[in-house]
């Protein structure tokens, strides 16, 4: 995958009803007495948490509620930021927040301007070919919150397998030809048990 550039899943466990909604970030803790939270990012676009703009809260029951974005600030980990909500004044207004998701319609995601450049979950449903070109399976999904992502790969037979998803294995993804090529065949790797 030379010169792609991966954004990370905003990534939701979600019902059939929430399949448009994509997770932009999760409330860790709160920090300090004056209402603010630490969010761990689940986007390439913290922009979109600036003082003024609204995000869905989705707490683990209910219909998702929109809030709004008071002030945010950096955090040095690089992964997360600060942020406070309008009306959540003091810990205890923030600390309701602790442990929602943050997400936002599938529509109002950042649009891509490279074809080497996609969202993991454009992978799901895309065809998986050889080195020689030949169509060899399809992709499930692509598992990208563990330490080493890694395809899972529906083969023409039935069968599963795990692709690591690192550029020494996959050689392209197409976004408009919806293909992902391979470096190496299929049965090169491993089955899904």
């Amino acid at each position: 995958m030379p010169q792609s550039r991966i954004l990370r899943l905003n990534k939701s466990e979600s019902s059939p009803e929430e399949d448009s909604l994509i997770v932009i970030g999760k409330v860790r803790r709160t920090v300090g007495l004056r209402g603010w939270v630490r969010v761990g990012l689940n986007t390439d676009y913290p922009e979109r948490f600036s003082p003024g703009s609204q995000v869905l809260v989705k707490r683990l029951t209910g219909e998702p509620e929109p809030v709004e974005i008071e002030d945010w600030r950096e955090h040095f980990s690089g992964d997360a930021i600060e942020i406070k909500f309008v009306g959540a004044d003091d810990c205890d207004a923030a600390a309701t927040f602790v442990n929602t998701l943050l997400v936002i319609p599938k529509s109002e995601r950042e649009q891509l301007s490279s074809g080497t450049e996609f969202y993991p979950d454009e992978l799901s449903g895309m065809q998986v070919v050889s080195p020689e070109g030949k169509v060899s399976g399809v992709v499930i999904t692509l598992e990208a919150e563990v330490a080493n992502p890694y395809l899972v790969v529906k083969t023409n037979n039935g069968s599963e397998v795990m692709i690591p998803f690192l550029k020494v294995f996959i050689g392209s993804v197409d976004r408009k030809a919806r293909q992902v090529k391979l470096v190496e065949p299929l049965t090169f790797h491993f089955p899904v048990e």
